[in-house]
């Protein structure tokens, strides 16, 4: 019997989600749209590039909760780049004791950050914030993958409240199909984003 049933069961209940995709892809279409038609370019004003790295393997990254101060950990050791002036303060090559195990999301740190344990955020996992005190925030979005999307939202708008015939509510600040990490510094004044093989850092005064 309920062998029987379960066709009829499973007709049911996609016709009863069928005016709720209809609703979502309404919803979505301008959004996806207006991803796919804006430029890639840098965060506007205030925000200015501080620095940008070629790092090879690079595996995550991770903030002082109370500066500017990022600690980088890839293949080849770990660093320590001033997120203000966008310079290496720090570095320690062939540091295979660079983590705490994986699934701790933590690094040591190094250099002005020595004998502190850093929260990372990389291919393991983690996170790091994505809103500022202020409003700002990110979006990242998968419209083609593995290519991800991140997008930078001002202050009082949301992505969500796209109008297709409007202008862009976002900056599309990076596509890549091999995105590691982004985020805000802890006191929004820093947004980094990490690939596999390039770190991007903005700052704000």
């Amino acid at each position: 019997q309920l062998a029987r049933l379960r066709p009829v069961l499973k007709l049911f209940r996609n016709k009863s989600r069928a005016p709720q995709l209809v609703s979502a892809s309404r919803y979505l279409g301008p959004i996806r749209r207006q991803v796919r038609m804006s430029r890639h370019s840098a965060p506007p004003a205030p925000w200015r590039t501080s620095g940008v790295f070629a790092v090879p393997g690079l595996e995550a990254i991770g903030f002082d909760r109370s500066g500017e101060l990022l600690l980088v950990v890839s293949q080849e050791g770990r660093g320590v780049i001033d997120c203000v002036s966008g310079e290496k303060v720090a570095r320690k090559h062939g540091d295979t004791g660079a983590h705490q195990p994986p699934h701790l999301l933590q690094a040591q740190g190094i250099g002005p950050l020595d004998g502190a344990t850093v929260a990372m955020s990389g291919r393991h996992g983690g996170g790091l914030p994505r809103v500022t005190h202020d409003g700002w925030s990110l979006e990242v979005v998968t419209l083609e993958w593995p290519t991800q999307d991140v997008l930078l939202v001002p202050p009082g708008l949301s992505l969500f409240a796209t109008d297709e015939d409007g202008p862009a509510r976002f900056t599309r600040i990076e596509s890549d199909p091999d995105l590691q990490a982004c985020g805000f510094s802890y006191t929004g004044r820093s947004l980094v984003v990490a690939t596999a093989t390039d770190l991007v850092i903005y700052h704000r005064d």
